[in-house]
């Protein structure tokens, strides 16, 4: 009997430490201090003092991941004021949705944990909910997911009046925030991170580090990512892909990626869906998409031809 109860505590503790650990990878405290920040903002007038309150209450008290995010972004507690108090229709309907996400650890434990399955080797980053003014809706590092939560959690009921026409077709078209974790979780597999900020590529390589995402997104997910540029691309396939052609080996990025229309995601993601569809060896080829090296241009001309994509 002492043995069993030795057992059995043995596999409580076990259980609880690892559930433990899961959790602590995932941050949702600065959304409280955000709004608890904002809360306190409209009980002054001087701009001068909204501002040091930005600073003292939020931004040095965030999060790890928040003060990673402030620095990599250049935020500035004048731009929160500023953006605040500009929009404060956008504010006042987003925040229940921004709230909510505090509800996704469960969904987000799920997405990992087909993440491990699919990709053994998938080394689990730590996730930040943060809250930026507009900015961004997140970025990685090679082992923090770091979320701009009021771009993440807006969606088709958020008041985005006057906000740019490109985040209001983000806000229409949006797909929930797990959809914006699923993606960001491969960057944080890629080597050096987010992309985004990178140089030493051509078109070609920024397009297949987008697409590498949105496609084993889809695999996470389970179900067909139907996203703007995704039907758009699919419809206009052939055109989409003579024009790239003549353009993937450049550096210019302004016609395919981060412009709202994106329709560079859909060619990356399309030639990493037709390079496992092709593959017999699956386990292989999702390990080959996630480790490719985005900056080697010799790597993505046989990755290209390995997939046998338009051909």
């Amino acid at each position: 009997m002492h043995f069993i109860k030795k057992s059995i505590i043995l596999l409580l503790t076990s259980f609880v430490t690892t559930t433990l650990c899961a959790q602590t990878n995932i941050y949702y405290s600065d959304i409280d201090l955000f709004w608890k920040t904002f809360d306190r903002l409209h009980t002054v007038n001087d701009s001068a003092q909204q501002i040091q309150l930005i600073q003292t209450m939020y931004l040095d008290k965030g999060t790890k991941g928040l003060k990673e995010l402030a620095h990599i972004r250049n935020w500035t507690p004048q731009k929160f004021q500023k953006s605040i108090f500009a929009h404060p229709d956008f504010w006042a309907s987003v925040r229940p949705n921004t709230l909510k996400v505090k509800e996704t650890r469960a969904g987000i434990e799920k997405l990992i944990a087909a993440y491990k399955k699919l990709y053994p080797s998938f080394k689990i980053p730590a996730i930040y909910f943060t809250i930026g003014y507009l900015g961004t809706g997140g970025t990685t590092t090679e082992t923090e997911v770091l979320i701009g939560t009021e771009i993440g959690a807006a969606d088709s009921t958020t008041n985005s009046m006057g906000l740019n026409p490109l985040l209001q077709g983000i806000f229409k078209d949006s797909k929930g925030i797990l959809h914006v974790v699923a993606h960001e979780l491969t960057h944080t597999q890629h080597k050096g991170g987010d992309m985004e900020d990178r140089v030493h590529s051509n078109l070609l390589g920024y397009c297949i580090a987008e697409g590498s995402c949105d496609f084993i997104a889809e695999l996470l997910l389970q179900y067909p990512l139907k996203t703007p540029y995704i039907r758009y691309g699919k419809e206009h396939e052939k055109e989409i892909w003579q024009k790239f052609k003549q353009e993937m080996y450049g550096t210019e990025l302004k016609d395919w990626l981060y412009n709202g229309v994106d329709l560079g995601y859909f060619v990356g993601y399309a030639i990493c869906k037709s390079y496992y569809e092709h593959a017999t060896d699956k386990a292989k080829a999702i390990d080959y998409i996630i480790n490719l090296d985005n900056e080697q241009i010799a790597e993505l001309d046989k990755f290209l031809a390995a997939s046998r994509y338009m051909q």
